[in-house]
């Protein structure tokens, strides 16, 4: 569907509200509306048909992918990917099983945005068998039905619940919520009561001896020269992608960097991946070859 460039997009995060005043101005199509573009798209590749049914959905798109925003992930990507669910879903539908586009698009949209999430917390190694994937994005929700603390460690009958709920292992409870439930105060109370001691008075004098901070410096400035000489050794363009999606106070969207090297938001998406791959292959070569301890993750 190259007519993807010319629909609605976030330009920057605040320009959220705008985009969702213009998708909102595509009407919704009827039911016999639906199968008569769809039948168009499928039958002879009618790209007009094809146009009809992605707009007329992008607020479903929209609607899916901030649901998933307390993740921390650019609301601009978050709908991008969500337009690229959609978008495969329109490309799979056959309007003549007998159930309408928003019910088939739903889960091709959740799906292209899980796996979006999940590649961004791959930086932390996250898990993402299919249990996992589970696990991941429906423990809050489930912390929440059975009353656990957002911000505290699991009783073992919320842990014991949720690994039976879900199939999963108790420990893998204990891990995910570790990893999901976000920063403590330390002056949270360690009682339940709110009462006694709170958590920076059992906190170990985090000072360091001398000799410590040297070889740590040391391994700080292994690891910058390394990251340093593999990113000079990446193409220029590749570098400018990597620099402007990590490196940066404020990084840039796939679409951003699509309009700036004028290439589709996919081609980004490849170049990034790709170039990722090398630099974690040319720095673990490095700190290998210097005996350092090579990185958990880039």
């Amino acid at each position: 569907m190259s007519f993807a460039a010319a629909l609605p997009a976030i330009r920057s995060e605040g320009g959220l509200s705008r985009y969702l005043t213009e998708i909102h101005k595509f009407p919704l199509l009827s039911a016999s509306e639906e199968i008569r573009y769809a039948q168009r798209w499928r039958d002879d590749g009618d790209r007009d048909a094809a146009y009809q049914l992605v707009t007329s959905h992008l607020r479903l798109a929209a609607k899916i992918a901030l649901q998933y925003k307390r993740y921390g992930l650019p609301i601009a990507d978050l709908i991008s990917e969500a337009n690229v669910g959609l978008m495969l879903a329109i490309k799979r539908f056959d309007p003549e099983r007998g159930c309408r586009l928003a019910t088939y698009a739903a889960w091709w949209i959740k799906a292209s945005v899980q796996e979006y999430i999940l590649r961004s917390w791959s930086l932390v190694k996250l898990g993402t068998t299919s249990a996992q994937k589970k696990l991941f994005f429906n423990l809050r929700k489930l912390k929440s039905r059975i009353g656990a603390p957002e911000e505290r460690d699991l009783s073992p009958e919320h842990v014991k619940y949720i690994s039976e709920h879900l199939q999963v292992g108790e420990t893998e409870v204990m891990e995910m919520n570790g990893r999901i439930r976000g920063d403590i105060s330390l002056n949270a109370p360690l009682s339940v009561a709110g009462e006694g001691d709170e958590w920076e008075d059992w906190l170990a004098d985090p000072c360091p001896d001398p000799e410590s901070l040297l070889l740590e410096r040391g391994d700080r400035e292994q690891k910058k020269t390394a990251l340093d000489q593999a990113l000079a050794e990446l193409s220029a363009r590749e570098r400018s992608i990597l620099e402007a999606r990590f490196l940066t106070e404020e990084p840039k969207t796939l679409d951003e960097l699509a309009a700036v090297f004028q290439v589709s938001r996919e081609r980004i998406r490849q170049i990034e991946q790709r170039a990722l791959q090398r630099l974690r292959a040319k720095i673990s070569a490095r700190l290998t070859a210097t005996g350092a301890v090579q990185p958990a993750s880039l």
